[in-house]
């Protein structure tokens, strides 16, 4: 706990020099205010849609710039400065340029541009839109900066902007990974990022905004809690927010490869629905992991950090799938959201999807067990797995009156599924000698559902600043689970075989409730205080009944893999905080304390109690500043947790799936309490469109849930009934000190003018020490990751496209049982994407050509993969609505997925089955029908395209 005084101590101080820093009278604390108008043309005397609105210092630099929507109107935060320069420009028209004081009204009027007299003949007028900017926490990147190809998808677009990587369908943007996308603010399809990525046109877009969503309280009463999530907001063009849009397509290919589906969005001002159908089996999904629970099941053990390249394909536009294995799908979703009056706003989907998998894999692993001494572990394993799986979920937002404030998020799944596995597996010594060898099928039918609701209230006092808020958490789930275990296994040394024939039944319940109370009191003009009171509870039950057949053939319930458990974790905190804003500084700082109570109770085969009680602070502290001016932003955040074992940890029993990787539960777990600090630093260039971001991150964790490992050298029995061969392992959860982690990613962007290309260099450093236990010994595993990446993107037009990157990625992994054991290892990803349109659009060409370079790994797994995609097609009927296209996929028929999975006491190298060689006919049908068709934005006599780009006069 000396740690923890230290960072009280520390907060304390910040809370005092920043109240004292509050004190300082400042021009620039008044409330953001916003600059509105209307451009108009001054000789078709219509409004314009697409011309570029700056803000500049009275200098001529860039603070910031919008464009005008649909309707000629905009809307921008104007700089608490004294004087701003406002210029209105749009291509082949005379810029308006004016200067704006702070005593000035904020309402501009109506700014009518005339054509510019002097653009005569046929010259090439280029411009360049601002590529976004700094919006608080808030990126805000203009769409029409970003050049996509004809009727490409919002993933083609946030693909391009500075900061976001989209692989094997993980979103990433400023090194964290993207936990949810909304589009104008609302869930599109609950929090699946794949969903809106997949099924948006790039056209339809505005802008993207890159930020950190604060929690429902956190945003409703204005204190800042610390929980944020990684969110992209994609922003609709006004004429797109009312109409029809979507696209249907279908295709056959060689191997009976096949896919057919769709999506139809019906937006008319606040209602908007939007329905999607997939149907193929080509490994080409628009959802989540989620819904593919099961798939990648590989009992082998293992878990940890790993990389999977040249899995599937890299892109949708060449239908190759990101998962490995061999998927058929089918899928359905809806979703609706509107507003019920000028007070309710409502969003609700339903998703439905059908997933089969064929997996093959082989597993190389290698095992330290003390300073001399390694183990070998080689398996093949054929899984087949089948999911079906309905989501549910809804989002109410409710201003009651000018007081009352209410949200309501529930959510529902349910999860059908059936696996079948066939593992055959083989451990050898130090010495290459066999030890043990195993063969088993496993066949299981699995169902569970879940079921849970959050409701967020908030009431606002007559004192500007004082509100009273609740949160209150429910959640319901259940599984149940039959599985049938057939296996022999061999002893080397003993030339001996052992047969086991089991069926186990195991049915897990679980009920967590949380409810909070939270009050905030402002302390000044620029300062609030918050206490608060929480408290939950999860309990949870584990059930598990093993029959095996005995030597009479007669099947008996196996008590030694059998067990009746109950899991109960309550807690309860006081909460206190203060934050304070002015000047561009934002601070907030909390100090909550703990008491945790973790009740265990064990029904069968044998009867305890274990029963462990927690006294925890938990100070938190964010710092954040923006410059609008010079575009800098910084946030720095310190933050703490604790987390309880799971039941699967806590449950004494023995799981045998696989039988030479046994694992067990340990009741005696207790609570992990982790400390996370981390800094992210941006800035954007609106006048040179260039950006650069800073994301560091360091966590530590006591107690850390981590591995005891054990390696039978001879017979050995457990729980005085289970046996484990020679060779085989078993493996329990255990507290251990020593684990943190650190990282750091840098991304720098900028464009090349010349050639009307973005390079893009992102580094990443990270550092991870991992303790375990082997044989009775401690190890402390390090891996360091060196990572250094380049590339290319094309801004030229949608007729030309290219991406060229690489990334190349060193890992340096070290044991301290065996510092002499070399498992570092190199992985370069390599890709080149090419798009070429001659005429317009209609006929099209393209490819794309990536390399795996695996160096370091086992024998057989250090291969240069390459993948070449390929495809052509034509567009025609009007505005090219129509497609036909021909794809060849994995052409040199290379496409395999290798990784290398690092944990406390292992590494593990995998080699899975991916799809391969096809061709595929497709034809695709884009539907567009909007209210404003004829937007300003979209007549070519008008000054080329919106906001910027070239054309000839």
């Amino acid at each position: 706990m000396k740690k923890n005084y230290l960072v009280i101590l520390l907060i304390f101080s910040l809370l005092l020099a920043t109240s004292a820093y509050g004190q300082r009278p400042t021009g620039q604390d008044r409330p953001e205010r916003k600059l509105t108008g209307t451009v108009m043309d001054g000789s078709a005397k219509i409004t314009m849609a697409g011309a570029n609105v700056l803000i500049k210092t009275v200098t001529d630099s860039l603070l910031s710039g919008t464009v005008t929507d649909a309707k000629g109107q905009f809307e921008i935060v104007r700089p608490n400065i004294p004087s701003v320069k406002i210029e209105i420009k749009f291509i082949g028209y005379v810029t308006i340029s004016r200067t704006h004081s702070g005593r000035d009204p904020i309402d501009l009027g109506v700014l009518t541009l005339v054509e510019d007299a002097q653009v005569l003949g046929e010259v090439i007028i280029q411009g360049q839109n601002p590529l976004g900017e700094m919006r608080g926490d808030t990126t805000s990147f203009n769409a029409s900066a970003f050049k996509t190809k004809e009727n490409g998808m919002a993933e083609d677009l946030i693909g391009k902007i500075p900061g976001v990587t989209i692989s094997n369908g993980e979103v990433q943007a400023q090194g964290e990974s993207v936990q949810k996308i909304l589009v104008d603010g609302r869930e599109f399809f609950g929090s699946d990022p794949n969903i809106a990525l997949k099924n948006l046109p790039a056209d339809a877009i505005d802008r993207i905004e890159i930020l950190d969503q604060r929690s429902d309280q956190s945003r409703l009463t204005g204190f800042d809690d610390g929980t944020y999530t990684k969110t992209i907001n994609i922003i609709l063009r006004e004429d797109r927010k009312n109409g029809q849009f979507g696209r249907v397509y279908g295709g056959y290919g060689t191997d009976d490869r096949y896919t057919a589906g769709g999506s139809l969005n019906l937006f008319g001002g606040d209602r908007r629905v939007s329905v999607l159908g997939l149907f193929n089996n080509i490994n080409q999904q628009n959802f989540s992991s989620d819904d593919l629970a099961g798939v990648n099941a590989n009992a082998s053990g293992g878990g940890g950090r790993g990389s999977r390249g040249g899995s599937g394909g890299g892109n949708s536009n060449f239908y190759g799938g990101n998962d490995t294995g061999t998927i058929t799908t089918n899928a359905f979703g809806l979703n609706f959201s509107d507003k019920f009056g000028p007070k309710v706003n409502f969003t609700g989907s339903y998703f439905f999807n059908n997933t089969q998998n064929t997996l093959r894999q082989t597993t190389n692993r290698q095992t330290v067990i003390n300073e001399t001494t390694t183990q070998n572990y080689q398996e093949s394993l054929i899984n087949f797995v089948e999911n079906f799986n309905h989501r549910a979920n809804a989002r109410i937002e409710a201003d009651l009156n000018d007081k009352n404030s209410l949200v309501i998020s529930p959510t529902f799944s349910y999860r059908t599924g059936n696996t079948y596995s066939d593992r055959d597996a083989l451990t050898l010594a130090n010495d290459t000698d066999s030890l043990s060898s195993l063969r088993s099928i496993t066949d299981a039918l699995s169902s569970s559902f879940s079921l849970s609701n959050n409701i967020t209230y908030r009431y606002k006092f007559d004192k500007k600043g004082r509100t009273l808020s609740t949160d209150i958490n429910t959640s319901w789930n259940n599984s149940d689970q039959d599985s049938d275990l057939g296996g022999t296994s061999k002893d080397y040394n003993r030339n001996l075989f052992d047969t086991t024939l089991q069926q186990t039944d195991l049915i897990s319940k679980g009920f967590t409730y949380r409810v909070n109370a939270t009050l905030t009191e402002p302390l000044g003009e620029k300062s609030i205080g918050t206490f608060g009171y929480q408290i939950s509870n999860t309990k949870t039950d584990s059930d598990q009944r093993t029959r095996v057949l005995n030597n009479e053939n007669i099947t008996v319930l196996d008590t030694a893999l059998s067990n009746d458990f109950e899991n109960k974790f309550i807690t309860q905190r006081l909460r206190t905080g203060y934050a304070y804003n002015s000047n561009g500084w934002n601070v907030n700082l909390n100090l909550d304390y703990q008491y945790a109570k973790l009740d265990n109770e064990s029904f069968f085969p044998t009867e305890g109690v274990f029963v462990k009680d927690f006294n925890n602070l938990l100070p938190s502290a964010n710092l954040s500043y923006r410059n609008r001016e010079s575009g800098l932003n910084f946030r720095f955040r310190y933050r703490t947790s604790t987390n309880e074992p799971s039941v699967t940890q806590l449950q004494n029993v023995v799981n045998n799936q696989n039988p030479l990787s046994l694992s067990v539960g340990n009741p005696n777990l207790s609570q992990s309490y982790a400390q996370n600090l981390n800094a992210n630093i941006g800035r954007f260039n609106l006048e040179k469109n260039s950006s650069f971001f800073v994301f560091a991150n360091f966590t530590s964790t006591d107690n850390y849930i981590g591995t005891s490992t054990y390696i039978a050298s001879t017979d050995t029995l457990i729980n005085n009934d289970i046996r484990l061969a020679p060779g085989g392992q078993i493996t329990q959860p255990v507290n251990l000190d020593g684990n943190f982690n650190a990282s750091m990613f840098m991304n720098y962007g900028t464009p090349i003018k010349g050639i009307k290309t973005n390079i893009t260099l992102n580094t990443r450093v990270s550092f991870t020490r991992s303790p375990g236990i082997i044989n009775g010994l401690k190890n402390i595993n390090d891996n360091t990751n060196l990572g250094q990446g380049v590339s290319f993107t094309s801004n030229i037009s949608k007729d030309f496209d290219f991406t060229l990157g690489t990334t190349g990625t060193y890992t340096i992994v070290n044991s301290s049982l065996q510092e002499t054991l070399d498992n570092n290892y190199y992985i370069q990803e390599s890709n080149l994407k090419l798009y070429y349109s001659p005429n317009d659009g209609k006929l099209f060409v393209g490819n794309t050509v990536s390399n795996s370079l695996y160096r370091g790994l086992s024998d057989g797994f250090n291969q240069s993969i390459w993948l070449w995609n390929i495809e052509a097609g034509y567009r025609f009927a009007k505005n090219n609505k129509a497609e036909v296209k021909l794809v060849i996929f994995d052409l040199l028929n290379q496409n395999t997925s290798i990784s290398r999975t690092i944990s406390d006491v292992s590494v593990s190298d995998v080699y899975t089955n991916v799809l391969t060689r096809y061709g595929l006919l497709t034809f695709t049908y884009i539907i567009g029908k909007f209210k404003s068709d004829a937007a300003p934005s979209d007549r070519p006599q008008r000054g080329g395209p919106p906001g910027g780009g070239s054309r000839t006069w």
